[in-house]
């Protein structure tokens, strides 16, 4: 449906078209449709690119969860380097966020950093994945405290 709305009005449709290629993508993974998961999420993250560069504050979220669902299918058809690429930009765009609004970012930045600190083990890079993990470590622990 989002589809069909989308080709005729992209402006108004893009982004819930986005947003159920995002959830789509998962379902396909879980049902082991690996190949087709990464398609449907490298469309939504294709379609959230193009409002996040006239407005990021609004739509850096939305592409931060795609980058982060990307890395994930990425790194489950065995493609690192590229599932690693992935996963940083998100941790980028969630440092960015939770710098303006930690109470509302910061549980996704953790979430994100502990995909690295896998991503960064996966290629052998073992100090890097532990500096990951002990980040997320300290931000699970300020939200604990809260």
């Amino acid at each position: 449906m989002y589809r069909n709305l989308s080709a005729d009005q992209p402006a108004a449709f893009n982004l819930n078209l986005a947003g159920s290629l995002n959830n789509l993508s998962l379902r396909l993974s879980d049902l082991g449709y690996r190949e087709d998961a990464l398609t449907t999420i490298q469309e939504a993250v294709e379609l959230y690119r193009k409002p996040t560069a006239d407005r990021p504050e609004a739509f850096n979220p939305d592409l931060a969860l795609s980058l982060n669902n990307l890395s994930l299918h990425l790194s489950d058809l065995g493609r690192r380097e590229d599932a690693l690429t992935a996963i940083q930009e998100a941790v980028e765009l969630y440092r960015k966020l939770a710098a303006d609004r930690p109470e509302a970012f910061n549980l996704n930045l953790a979430t994100s950093l502990k995909h690295l600190s896998l991503r960064l083990t996966d290629l052998g890079h073992r100090e890097d994945a532990l500096t990951a993990i002990q980040e997320t470590v300290k931000l699970s622990q300020l939200l604990a405290a809260d």
